[in-house]
């Protein structure tokens, strides 16, 4: 139907609706799980004049033309520019029943004027205010579905309550007088200008209008924030290594893909994910409720039947003396750090990340560790560090930029029988720690 709908002169509109159809049926399945027969009796239901649907509108991207919809069609939504209809339409009050809850319980009507309960005109106020408030919250609802410009008429009449005048006096336009628009040319002054105004400023030159604007379309497309783990991979080496069209920072190339999809590394953490989480949440002196912590993280990343592995990773971490000498001192973990990035040229950017563990030791070095787990050879550890290191170097810019202090950084390899720390001094010649 799809394809059959490019004939038709309003495709987009054809492709729209079939959308609204297809969600609309998904979502009568989730809910009713029922067959064909069922569905097409829901379908006809829908056609009756009984039942009402809010459609909402997706609309093409790219499609140049004005919708025209109700405010509770548009919530959820985001146009370009948003033109406020109806703005001038007074408050309607329905004729015949009204009935009322008060919050004490049981109810108030009236049927017509003079025929009430006694205590209708006790709850009316209350049920007027939140008409009132219902009001304002759907303005606001549309006055927030523009993206770029609204556009809005407050032209009313005097005194008569309207939605141009909640607008105007919330805005506190209310007091822009007549006179602010009465003043002609020949009043002396520039056009548009009230009495004792000054006249508009006129536009820049369009060089000097075009420098700014280019200026900030440049500042706008530089990266805000780097994170520092995104950083893997961009070493010069691994950076030549891969295709000319690779940006730097993006150089990460696929790994491991012949694994399971949860042993992936970067391409499927959910191991790594549990693994940070528990050594982030239990004792790293003791490893009480190492069990509980590992039983519930699987759970939460969707990995139940592995708690055996990532039990292995965890007390491999917890057994290695570079963990138990940071459980000793002064440590941190999960901390951010970041810092204003100054390579290859200072412009703003901030490099970020968040540290695995941090600890203080005796001479007052700062050492920073890095958990990984990925499944290394022993004979990789030189290459697997020369692809972390980025990362654990802006680490130690953020750290030392901070407070001063010295910082090392430490990558630790865990494996289900033992945990390899290996020190990232120089790329390239990073070497398993002595002991280990």
């Amino acid at each position: 139907m799809l394809e059959a709908a490019v004939a038709d002169p309003r495709s987009r509109d054809v492709w729209r609706r079939l959308r609204f159809v297809v969600d609309r049926a998904r979502a009568w399945g989730e809910v009713s799980h029922g067959g064909l027969r069922a569905y097409l009796a829901w379908a006809a239901h829908q056609g009756t004049e009984t039942t009402q649907v809010a459609e909402s509108v997706l609309p093409e991207t790219d499609v140049d033309a004005v919708r025209v919809m109700t405010v509770h069609a548009a919530k959820g939504l985001e146009f370009p520019m948003v033109v406020l209809s109806g703005m001038t339409s007074r408050p309607v009050r329905r004729p015949g029943v009204k009935l009322l809850w008060p919050d004490g319980g049981g109810y108030a009507v009236r049927f017509r004027a003079g025929v009430e309960t006694d205590d209708f005109g006790v709850v009316q106020p209350v049920d007027e205010q939140m008409d009132d408030l219902e009001k304002r919250r759907l303005l606001y609802v549309a006055a927030t579905r523009a993206r770029d410009h609204l556009v809005v008429s407050l032209h009313r009449a005097g005194g008569a309550e309207s939605a141009a005048k909640l607008l105007a006096e919330t805005g506190g336009a209310g007091s822009l007088g007549e006179e602010r628009f009465s003043a002609s040319p020949d009043a002396g002054g520039a056009p548009g200008a009230g009495a004792g105004e000054e006249a508009v400023e006129p536009p820049p030159p369009y060089d000097v209008w075009l420098a700014g604007v280019t200026a900030a379309r440049t500042s706008s497309e530089r990266d805000a924030a780097i994170s520092a783990s995104g950083l893997e991979g961009t070493e010069p080496a691994l950076v030549l290594a891969e295709p000319d069209d690779v940006a730097e920072g993006q150089a990460k190339g696929g790994r491991d893909l012949e694994l399971p999809p949860w042993s992936k590394g970067r391409y499927g953490s959910a191991i790594g994910r549990a693994v940070h989480a528990v050594l982030q949440a239990v004792d790293l002196a003791t490893g009480d409720g190492v069990d509980e912590a590992v039983a519930a993280q699987c759970v939460v990343e969707s990995v139940v039947g592995t708690e055996d592995l990532v039990g292995a990773l965890v007390r491999s971490a917890l057994a290695s003396d570079l963990v138990q000498r940071a459980a000793q001192r002064e440590h941190w973990r999960e901390t951010y750090v970041g810092t204003l990035d100054d390579d290859p040229d200072p412009d703003g950017t901030v490099l970020e990340g968040y540290v695995d563990l941090v600890f203080r030791d005796d001479d007052g070095t700062l050492v920073v560790v890095d958990y990984k787990t990925d499944a290394v050879p022993a004979g990789a550890y030189p290459s697997r560090v020369e692809y972390y290191a980025p990362q654990l170097r802006a680490y130690v810019q953020c750290l030392g930029d901070a407070n001063g202090a010295t910082v090392r950084a430490e990558l630790l390899f865990l494996h289900p029988q033992r945990a390899v720390p290996v020190g990232v001094a120089s790329v390239g010649a990073a070497q398993p720690s002595t002991g280990s």
